[in-house]
Parts: C-alpha cells; structure tokens; sequence
C-alpha cells in the first residue's frame, strides 16, 4: 500500500499519472497548492524573537517561582526566630541618625541618581 502511494506520489510530481482516482486527485491539490507561494511574509528575524520571547517567559516564571520560595521561606524563619527569641523591636541603635537629616536627603537623592544613570547610560532599553 505504501509503495503505491509512493510511486503516485512520484508521477504526479512529474506529470506523468495516468490515475484519475481519488488518491491522484487529492496529491495533485496538495503538490498545486505547495507549488504555490504563501500570501504572507515574515520578517528575517520572526523566528529568533519567537524564541527570544519563549527563552524570556520560562526565565521569568522561573525567577518568580524561586523569588517566592525564598520569600515565604525568609517569612517563616523570621516568624520561628520572633517566636523563639521573644524578639522585641527597638530603634535605639539609630537614635543618632536622627540629628543629620541632611545624610538622609542626600542618600535618597544619591540613591535616585544612580538609578537613573543606570537605566540611561548602563541598561538602555532594548526593543524586539
């Protein structure tokens, strides 16, 4: 049965079927409409930016499943060591900051300009 359908396959490719059956009908639509060119076009780079976005997913669940983890993970080895330490919140250590309200501004604006020279000049956007 396969050798048949092979050697159909073979003389409608070149032309030379003398089968007008069902099977002959149908390879000849399916070798006509593969001659054929498609309608559409994709850009040279489609495929490379499908994988890029693929490749950008699985890596971002990824970070969020283990950025979860550690986080509940911190939130109950925190919970086990307030529990066990009867740990009590005090600020007295950082009484002392509190005279210099200039070193807060300047940290926060110091803060804010590295942030923005990194998104300008070290990671710029990139489109795909």
């Amino acid at each position: 049965m396969k050798a048949k359908d092979e050697e159909l396959q073979n003389q409608i490719e070149k032309a030379i079927s003398s089968d007008d059956g069902v099977d002959a009908y149908a390879y000849k639509i399916v070798f006509d409409t593969l001659r054929k060119e498609p309608d559409s076009y994709l850009s040279t780079n489609f495929a490379d930016r499908v994988v890029q976005k693929i490749e950008t997913r699985n890596e971002s669940t990824n970070d969020f499943i283990w950025f979860s983890v550690g986080i509940f993970t911190f939130a109950i080895a925190a919970v086990i060591a307030i529990v066990l330490t009867d740990f009590k919140v005090s600020f007295g250590a950082l009484k002392f900051l509190a005279s210099y309200p200039g070193l807060f501004v300047f940290g926060i604006g110091f803060i804010l300009a590295l942030n923005w020279l990194d998104k300008k000049l070290v990671r710029p956007k990139t489109s795909i």
